[in-house]
């Protein structure tokens, strides 16, 4: 009878610290991320918030600042906020693995590739709005490090005229959960 009672309260010990185990991991739905790939690239900096409400769902903002102008990268500011669906996730987490991302994406910037009209430049600035998809994957340590990898893209809804077609959003973003 004495072993029975010493396995039974064993067991349930062992339950119990799983049970809080998962409750923690799900409880840490906030991340801070820093792109880095836009930092060593563009220098420019790409700082993002993400908010787990779901475990398959999150919303988030990000703020990209270039500090160079540049004839690759034409947004100088550019508010995104966003909206994720992760599938094939793992449970435990939640908000990690492969996921589908909405956006709208509020950027000014300059124009480089406007052409000259009777030897006087044209006004190359612009501020547009810019709807798109990206996909990514993001990995997630035991101790709350993000690694983050997306790409995709979306077209500008032409507010300005010297605003490019179409615009990027992608990267590789390190960041913690808590």
């Amino acid at each position: 009878m004495k072993k029975s009672i010493v396995l039974f309260l064993l067991f349930t010990l062992t339950l119990t610290s799983f049970s809080q185990e998962k409750t923690n991991e799900t409880n840490k739905k906030n991340e801070l991320k820093l792109d880095v790939f836009d930092l060593a690239f563009f220098s420019a900096l790409d700082v993002g918030y993400e908010n787990l409400f779901r475990d398959e769902m999150s919303f988030g903002l990000s703020m990209f600042i270039n500090f160079k102008s540049s004839e690759t990268y034409y947004e100088k500011f550019a508010l995104t906020p966003f909206y994720r669906f992760y599938f094939f996730n793992n449970q435990q987490k939640g908000g990690k693995g492969n996921y589908v991302e909405v956006f709208s994406k509020f950027a000014s910037g300059n124009n480089l590739d406007l052409e000259y009209l009777n030897n006087s430049k044209l006004d190359d600035s612009y501020f547009d709005v810019n709807l798109g998809i990206a996909v990514g994957k993001k990995w997630i340590s035991n101790t709350g490090f993000v690694l983050e990898i997306s790409f995709g893209g979306g077209r500008n809804l032409g507010f300005s005229e010297a605003s490019p077609e179409y615009a990027f959003r992608g990267g590789v973003s390190f960041g913690y959960r808590f």
